[in-house]
């Protein structure tokens, strides 16, 4: 197992730190029900996506599911489709129709992603102790670097200039056997700031399910799932002087579960540790040059897999440098350029030695407003890996408001963007299978959309947007086998994606009702227009597990102490062949939320009870794998402001 003993002397620290601050200074006013959290200043460059599609998951839902992973939160509110090798197995995202390595995750605006895979596990990263959870969708490249081509996923530490000492607890028991609890401290005063969040997850996942795998399909009683997590995040903050700010972050996951058995498949006694480590550190300073953003961090990532024939472990340390220089002439126009510069060092049993790679990126953001009602954007971003050469990736975007009145707004806006994705470290470096010879994937992205806003005084906004896009992507990296049986990772294919999606919100008060609702619906064709090697069964065909309907229908009011929050997903179908011949049903999934607000005194007190496939639907995200029937949970959260 990796060793994380110092993560006490950081722990240590900052709560002495902490504490040592609040005792020094004289108490604060405490009547903002807001909780003490820290400001961040690494934001993603949405500023410069001009004509992108950027959704950003709403305070409700991450308030209400803050025990859940970004796996569920993302697979509840966005028209995503997660993929979950059932309800203890790794979780992987699609961004129009693309695969998990082809969507990048940042935190604080760097790439979090271990080198050896290239992609997240979204069930182990919880939303306690998250700020912002945003979803940029289509090509990032030219922002984000390699990996960002279906889309991003754009987390955030959480911010607040409160002052004084805040803090909350939040305890949950569910159906299942599943407990968590949190806790979280926040303290600002002057030029100081801190936050402190943790957490802890058991779930035996011990629900019954009909074994489709067995004759008659008998009712059977899930063994093998059990899942516990526990973690914390620590950000601390630094006014060094009017125009210097320091920031330092910590993040740390873990997670010990029992891998799920497929249906009709023997018990092999299969475990998989996952262990994180992230630290950052941020410097922002103005002068008369602009803005200067210096980003410099250490990631550690262990993974530890067993089951009765095999015992591997994987290593991967990495080291990022990123600093930036911002310049602003008036309110017309933007201009960012940048490096970043990133080590990996791995070590795998499954390689025959060490690997290390290094990888410098230079990136320059344009943004120029012609005209109060137009938005341009440019970017450019050229990368340089070890052994390959990846192309220069532009990206051009536009906004532009044509029609606004006191109650329309109509917006035109459109982005054309190129990719690429560098091989990870398991495609280039697995002993008997890595293929020094691959090429890097790389992509052209087109979207154009129309946006619309409708403004009823002070009771009524309404948002809703159409996009239509067309995405081609060569090179398509996949594990297949050779003429001699043996897996290889190759450039097997050329993949065409299309589609669109619509979203709408709304937002409206009467007396004292308050409603919000949004929906979205996305259609998605991913076909095999070449293939290089191996057969050509799917040639034509949509690609595995890529659904053509998904839509998402959530919907939160609230009416003097009380709140309801209904989430309403639908999933089509998907093939599991690339024949197209087998594939999963589609399904609808209903999540309920009935939550009350205690005042006592200056605290909160929120009481809510939950209910999780509320219709007790029966489905799979990923074939033979069973998932939850409707199931319960009790929530209590004390809030000291």
């Amino acid at each position: 197992m990796a060793n994380f003993s110092y993560l006490k002397v950081w722990l240590c620290a900052g709560l002495c730190c902490a504490f040592g601050k609040a005792v020094a200074q004289h108490p604060q006013d405490t009547t903002q029900l807001q909780l003490g959290t820290v400001e961040v200043f690494g934001k993603p460059a949405e500023v410069f996506a001009a004509g992108s599609h950027v959704e950003q998951l709403d305070s409700a839902y991450l308030s209400t599911y803050s025990s859940g992973s970004l796996a569920e939160a993302l697979q509840a509110r966005t028209p995503l489709y997660l993929k979950s090798y059932g309800v203890s197995g790794i979780s992987s995202v699609s961004f129009r129709g693309t695969n998990a390595s082809q969507t990048a995750v940042l935190w604080n605006g760097l790439n979090i992603a271990p080198a050896t895979l290239g992609q997240a596990d979204f069930s182990t990263l919880p939303l306690s102790g998250l700020g912002d959870v945003a979803v940029q969708y289509g090509s990032a490249a030219a922002s984000y670097g390699s990996g960002a081509i279906g889309g991003a996923v754009l987390l955030n530490s959480p911010k607040h200039k409160t002052q004084g000492l805040g803090g909350d607890v939040k305890l949950e028991a569910g159906s299942f056997g599943r407990y968590f609890g949190s806790g979280s401290l926040g303290y600002t005063s002057g030029k100081f700031s801190y936050g402190l969040s943790t957490y802890g997850l058991l779930a035996e996942n011990n629900f019954t399910f009909r074994d489709l795998s067995r004759f008659k399909t008998p009712e059977t009683k899930q063994e093998h799932a059990a899942v516990a997590q526990h973690g914390f995040t620590q950000d601390f903050g630094w006014q060094l002087s009017p125009k210097t700010d320091l920031a330092v972050h910590g993040w740390y996951t873990y997670s010990d579960r029992e891998v799920q058995p497929s249906m009709g498949s023997a018990d092999t006694d299969a475990r998989q540790l996952d262990e994180s480590l992230r630290l950052m550190t941020e410097l922002k300073h103005l002068s008369s040059l602009g803005q200067t953003n210096i980003k410099a961090a250490y990631f550690k990532d262990h993974l530890h897999f067993t089951d009765l024939s095999n015992d591997s472990e994987s290593d991967v340390n990495t080291y990022q440098l990123q600093a930036e220089q911002t310049y602003t002439y008036g309110n017309r126009w933007r201009l960012r350029g940048g490096i970043n510069m990133q080590h990996f060092a791995a070590q795998n049993d499954g390689y025959a030695g060490p690997a290390e790679e290094n990888r410098t990126a230079l990136f320059a953001l344009f943004r120029y407003d012609p005209a109060q009602q137009l938005q341009l954007s440019l970017n450019l971003r050229q990368a340089f890996v070890d052994g390959y050469n990846p192309p220069l990736t532009p990206a051009l975007g536009f906004n532009w408001k044509f029609f606004n009145n006191n109650r329309h707004q109509v917006s035109l806006k459109g982005n054309a963007s190129g990719s690429y994705r560098a091989p990870t470290l398991n495609d280039r470096f697995w002993a008997n299978a890595g293929n020094p010879d691959l090429r890097p994937e790389q992509g052209r992205n087109f979207e154009l959309g129309l946006r619309h806003v409708l403004v009823q005084g002070s009771n009524l906004l309404l948002q809703t947007e159409a996009t239509g896009y067309y995405m081609l992507l060569d090179d398509w990296i996949q594990w297949a086998p050779n003429s001699n049986g043996t897996w290889r990772p190759v450039n097997l294919q050329k993949v065409e994606s299309k589609g669109f999606e619509l979203s709408a919100s709304a937002t409206a008060t009467w007396g004292k009702w308050q409603l919000n609702s949004t929906a979205a619906y996305t259609y998605t064709s991913s076909v095999q227009k070449e293939v290089y090697e191996n057969n050509s069964d799917g040639l034509g065909k949509q690609l595995m597990y890529v659904p053509q309907h998904k839509a998402v229908l959530s919907t939160a009011a609230k009416y003097k102490s009380w709140s309801l929050l209904g989430t309403l997903n639908y999933t089509g179908l998907r093939y599991t062949s690339n024949s197209e011949t087998t594939s999963l049903d589609d399904f609808l999934l209903l999540n309920l939320a009935f939550t009350k607000r205690l005042q006592l005194g200056p605290n909160i007190l929120l009481l809510s009870l939950r209910s999780d496939n509320a219709t007790n639907a029966e489905y799979q995200t990923m074939s033979a794998r069973a998932m939850p029937p409707r199931g319960y949970t009790l929530s209590l959260r004390f809030i000291l402001p």
